[in-house]
Parts: structure tokens; sequence; C-alpha cells
């Protein structure tokens, strides 16, 4: 039941909650929501590195982190978390008698180093925008509203698809100097991608890739979660493998206003073409 009800808002909430601010953290209400108590094993598809020290248990139900209260109860959720397992949000749906999945077909691949996991993002078509501010969190939800929602998701009809991913690119000093917020288009809209009639947004085929990433439960303003991109960097080099460094990416998955969260930390292979 709490599936249904989850996947139900997901599908049908605006995407900009998903940035907005700390007051929007766990404000909704819903009937018959059911709290999954799980383990760090559960929310991983990898090993922890021992030197990493992030393995925790999330506090316990009705908890807030430094006495925080949210509207809804769920307390907890605005504590970091085990992050919502991605078997749980990327579930098929039917709509108008046709079975529809709710999120492109990533290959999850685990990993056999520890401190990472590996996804495949298949190619395919994606709606992408600017970011106006590297620094300003308003600007993200902007650049969703005004510029994919407005300009392309509304006139197109197109139904939500997970994840939003924010790309930013870095300097030398690592600093954040230029951002792109990109949804996948529906696999119905594929083969046949709707032009862009604006210049705000732009439709981009990106070539399959290959990225590197820990998920986390919680907040993508938290410092915790931001830790996770020093994390991730350290395991791959730690692995042998090789990562654009003046590129780092994060996606969305999860209904910012209640229920457990998701987001990951992602640095793409050296090898992969967008």
């Amino acid at each position: 039941m709490f599936k249904l009800l989850a996947v139900l808002a997901l599908v049908s909430a605006s995407a900009a909650h998903r940035f907005k601010g700390a007051e929007y953290k766990q404000t909704k209400m819903v009937d018959n929501y059911e709290y999954k108590r799980i383990n760090w094993d559960e929310a991983h598809e990898y090993e922890e590195c021992e030197e990493f020290d992030d393995r925790y248990e999330e506090l316990m139900e009705g908890v807030g982190k430094d006495g925080e209260e949210a509207l809804n109860g769920m307390h907890h959720f605005l504590s970091r978390h085990h992050p919502m397992p991605i078997e749980d949000i990327c579930v098929s749906m039917t709509i108008n008698d046709v079975l529809l999945p709710v999120c492109p077909d990533f290959s999850r691949l685990g990993s056999e180093h520890c401190g990472f996991e590996t996804v495949v993002i298949p190619q395919g078509w994606w709606m992408v925008a600017d970011i106006d501010s590297t620094t300003d969190e308003m600007e993200v939800r902007k650049a969703y509203k005004e510029k994919l929602y407005t300009h392309y998701r509304s006139p197109n009809k197109m139904r939500f698809v997970y994840p939003v991913i924010l790309k930013w690119n870095l300097d030398a000093a690592g600093n954040r100097v230029k951002g792109e917020i990109a949804m996948p288009l529906p696999e119905e809209h594929q083969s046949n991608p709707p032009p862009s009639k604006s210049d705000k947004v732009r439709i981009e085929e990106w070539k399959e890739t290959k990225v590197y990433l820990r998920p986390y439960g919680g907040h993508r303003g938290d410092e915790e979660f931001k830790r996770q991109f020093e994390n991730v960097r350290t395991a791959v080099s730690k692995a042998g493998l090789s990562y654009k460094e003046n590129e780092e990416w994060e996606a969305g998955y999860t209904y910012l206003r209640y229920g457990r969260q998701r987001v990951e930390a992602m640095v793409v292979d050296n090898g992969s073409r967008i």
C-alpha cells in the first residue's frame, strides 16, 4: 500500500518541490503511510571503505536531528537516513492502459570495489536548461519551474520521469562555475522527441555514459551529502579508475515533502562521452 501511495505521489508531484528550501522538508501528509526501517546493506549496492567511517544507523521513527520536528510527524527523515532503495522508486505504472516505466533503464552494476556503485546511463534524449547561479538554490528551482516545466514539459503534456540530474562544471580549484538541470524524456517520446520551441530549453541526445556514485538519504544542502563527492572520488581513485575532474553530478529521485529520500553524488567516468 505504501509503495503505491509513494509512487503515485512521486509521479504526480512537481519537481519544484525537490528544490525548495529546508522549510518544505517533510510537510506533506500521506494517509496510511507505513514506516519501513532498513539497514545500511539494504540501501547500498557496495561495501563501504573502512577508512571512510561513513556507516551509520538512522534515527528511530519520531526522532529528529537537534530536536527538529516535521509537520507530518516524520521527524526522523529530517536527519540523515538510509536512502530509499532504487527498486522502490523505479517501478512501472499503468497510464491509459499502457505499462510505462517511471525511470529510464539504467544498468546498475554494483561494484567489486568499496565505496561506490557503478551505473551506466543508456543513450537517450534529455531536456536540459541552464541554472543561472551555482550558489543560489532558488535558481535550481527556477530552472525547473520556469524553463523545463513551463517551456517544455507543460506544452507537450509530458509526464514526470526520474531522475532529475544537476550537472556542475568545476574550475581547477573544484568550485562550481556552471550548472545545468536535465530530465530524461519519457519512453514514449524517446523515438520522436518534440522539438523545443524556446531558447531556454535544449533537447539533447546523450551517449551512453558511465558514472560512479554514492546514494544518500537526506537533502542536497546537507554537509554530509557534500562529503559524498569527496568520498566517491577517493574510492574511484583507490580502485584504479579515472573520472572527469571538471564535473560532478547530482541525481534526485524522491519527493522532498515527505518520506525517505534518495539523492546521489556522481562523478563521470573519464571515457564517457555526452
